[in-house]
């Protein structure tokens, strides 16, 4: 009995460490803690599990990042330089923006990392996080990253152009940000669309390069726009011209009126008045007769409308007025476009 209580208490303290180490990020601060405390040679096993390929549990790129660190460093205290060297550059080839920090490490484990980065050419960039930008005051910025100095060449282009936009082209030794004014190569506003930013670069202390590449989404932020009025048609403005029909109804109204003049005279006419009203009607039909030729012969030689044709000028000026103040203020929108910025989901088209 006395046995059966001490293995349950033994059993009773495994069974809470077991469940302290079931994650990777559990073990990996386990680890950290006893490298703080200068307990290497607790701090190494945990380490090992979490890089070994037979650990049960997920192990994300920054975690075996982060062990690789502190293996390096728990070597380096114990004086296995070269070892130290290899898991430093285990942990600069799966992530080249990897550095140690200074308030944490000492000068001796920084020398061999700077080490390390001169042995390991790689360069990298950082995905682009969601960002809002306003290309008349602000810039997309980009992270990017040489392990030490090479030659490198930052292009941006639409995915599936083959015109490329070059942010940088130069010699670069470590970190790096670059900045894009959401402009292409021919200065125009980069249209919705998918971008990829491509990082290459020779190294000049290997005979080695390396290249890397993120894609991004970009959507346009516009107010909306206005449409321009329609031209005025026929029907929005006032007739400019006489028409033959016109003239022709001058001339018949004329003849109607002389041939009613002649008519009511001899309707009219009494043998009591001592006389003929014809003379009179004669008149009458005769000058009716004239003003309507006239009105004809008028119509004919000079068919424009004055009154109308100041009028309808004056319609179309309006008209071409409020169009030129409604392109003004699309055209100062567009202007202000905001460009929306997501990293794109996997990689390639």
């Amino acid at each position: 009995m006395k046995h059966l209580v001490l293995l349950l208490g033994l059993t009773g303290s495994v069974v809470p460490r077991l469940g302290a180490q079931s994650s990777t990020q559990d073990l990996l601060q386990q680890a950290s803690a006893f490298y703080e405390r200068l307990d290497v040679e607790r701090a190494l096993p945990l380490l090992r599990q979490i890089v070994s390929p037979n650990w049960p549990f997920e192990v994300t790129a920054a975690q075996r990042v982060d062990a690789y660190k502190y293996l390096g460093a728990c070597l380096a205290l114990v004086g296995k330089r070269d070892s130290a060297t290899v898991y430093f550059r285990a942990a600069i080839e799966r992530d080249p923006f990897a550095d140690l920090d200074p308030a944490v490490f000492t000068p001796a484990q920084l020398r061999l990392f700077g080490e390390a980065r001169r042995l390991t050419f790689a360069v990298a960039v950082r995905p682009v996080a969601p960002a809002r930008v306003d290309p008349r005051t602000e810039r997309l910025t980009f992270a990017v990253v040489t392990t030490h100095a090479g030659s490198v060449d930052i292009a941006l282009r639409a995915v599936g152009s083959d015109s490329a936009l070059s942010l940088f082209r130069g010699v670069n030794d470590g970190p790096r940000e670059v900045a894009w004014d959401g402009l292409l190569a021919d200065r125009h506003l980069a249209p919705p669309g998918r971008y990829e930013l491509r990082v290459t670069g020779n190294s000049q202390l290997l005979r080695r390069a390396d290249s890397a590449v993120i894609y991004f989404e970009i959507r346009h932020e516009v107010a909306p726009l206005e449409d321009t009025l329609p031209e005025l048609t026929a029907r929005d403005l006032l007739p400019e011209q006489f028409s033959r029909s016109a003239a022709t109804r001058d001339l018949l109204r004329g003849l109607v009126v002389a041939g009613a003049a002649l008519l009511i005279s001899d309707v009219l006419a009494s043998r009591h008045l001592g006389g003929s009203l014809k003379p009179g009607s004669a008149v009458i039909a005769g000058t009716a007769v004239v003003t309507g030729a006239v009105a004809f012969a008028g119509d004919r030689r000079h068919p424009d409308i004055p009154g109308n044709v100041v009028a309808n000028a004056q319609r179309r000026a309006e008209r071409a007025g409020q169009n030129a103040a409604i392109k003004g203020r699309n055209t100062a929108k567009t202007a202000a476009t905001v460009l929306l910025v997501t990293p794109a989901a996997g990689v390639g088209p």
